[in-house]
């Protein structure tokens, strides 16, 4: 008898850690809202693999490179990769984590992709991280009502080439993980930003 007391003992201290232990990651998930989201910059930009260093224009590709530019452009396609990197500031006195997020990121409204990143993110209390979110995409199949220079233009103002203003969107909505199951945050996160 003493040993199933004391059984139930330790399952009812254990349940009630759980218990703690789901209020706290909720509580973590809920402090997101509570949290500045800010774009830090967008970096790591390769069009067709080149590199696009920061203010680089078209003028800075060697023959090669625009050759390679003219054909993609020829069969309708020019992919592109880059990362959104975004400031996450938590003021709240215990940590804002997540175990994913959904993201949908848009350029001049239109959207470039809808995904999930499935690494977590923990911003311990009254600091601040960087959220690195990867994009793929062709922005000739994105954008193609526009003009082979408006699109290439635009991969270029991503470098920082002085063109005409890109609206950047972005949204984000966290999840966190309890007992294997994924709870997600209400709504999604919104921010925009215009480069210039």
């Amino acid at each position: 008898m003493a040993k199933l007391k004391k059984t139930l003992m330790i399952l009812f201290v254990m349940m009630g850690l759980a218990s703690c232990e789901v209020l706290n990651q909720v509580a973590q998930m809920a402090n997101f809202a509570k949290c500045s989201f800010n774009f830090n910059s967008v970096n790591q930009i390769k069009m067709l693999g080149v590199d696009l260093s920061r203010g680089m224009s078209k003028t800075d590709l060697n023959a090669a490179q625009l050759l390679n530019v003219a054909n993609s452009i020829m069969q309708k396609k020019l992919p592109v990769t880059f990362n959104v990197n975004v400031n996450v500031s938590n003021p709240n006195a215990i940590a804002a984590a997540m175990s994913k997020m959904d993201y949908i990121l848009t350029l001049n409204g239109k959207e470039v992709v809808s995904t999930t990143m499935n690494n977590g993110l923990n911003v311990p209390a009254n600091s601040s991280s960087v959220i690195s979110i990867p994009i793929s995409t062709d922005l000739f199949q994105l954008f193609s009502g526009e003009s082979a220079d408006a699109i290439v233009n635009l991969a270029f103002k991503l470098a920082g080439a002085s063109s005409d203003p890109v609206n950047v969107g972005l949204k984000v909505k966290p999840y966190i993980s309890i007992n294997g199951q994924s709870l997600a945050y209400p709504d999604f996160i919104t921010m925009n930003k215009v480069l210039n």
